[in-house]
């Protein structure tokens, strides 16, 4: 069977749809960095406690258990006001996982904002796959060693320091 040649493939060459979608990129990112700072300066202003207006994680109200992000927010406000072994001691996770957390969304801003020189770690599909399932292995070994009630365990569930 014979089929005809499919046309080739004619470049964009107006240039309004790409201004368009950097403008919109751009409003986004404002957005998102607008959002992220209102939360941080509100965190920072009023302290998570009992009685606050925060949620409550719903896990461990109902079954007394701590998850992997039990104690963020008050770790996160710790990490504001420059406590940073109170931070550990509410989620040891959290301050080790960040700097990762703002490699991945910075490189990934930068390169959709400039994909001409754009931050690139070519690594093999193999070494992403296990270190996804790595990082999912340590959140779950986590969540379960913080919630073993014997001595150097216990240190992993949110407390305060004395």
């Amino acid at each position: 069977m014979v089929t005809a040649p499919r046309p080739a493939r004619i470049a964009v060459t107006d240039p309004e749809p790409i201004r368009t979608r950097r403008l919109v990129r751009g409003a986004l990112f404002l957005g998102a960095l607008g959002l992220l700072v209102s939360g941080l300066l509100f965190v920072s202003a009023y302290p998570p406690t009992d009685d606050s207006l925060y949620p409550k994680c719903m896990l461990h109200k109902h079954t007394g258990l701590h998850c992997t992000g039990c104690g963020l927010t008050r770790s996160v406000y710790s990490l504001l006001h420059g406590d940073f072994s109170q931070a550990l001691a509410y989620n040891a996770l959290w301050p080790i996982v960040l700097p990762l957390l703002l490699w991945g969304i910075g490189t990934t801003v930068w390169n959709s904002n400039f994909p001409h020189r754009a931050i690139s770690v070519k690594l093999p599909r193999a070494v992403v796959t296990f270190c996804t399932f790595a990082l999912m292995a340590i959140m779950i070994a986590f969540t379960v060693l913080r919630n073993i009630p014997a001595h150097p365990f216990e240190l992993l569930a949110p407390h305060e320091l004395k």
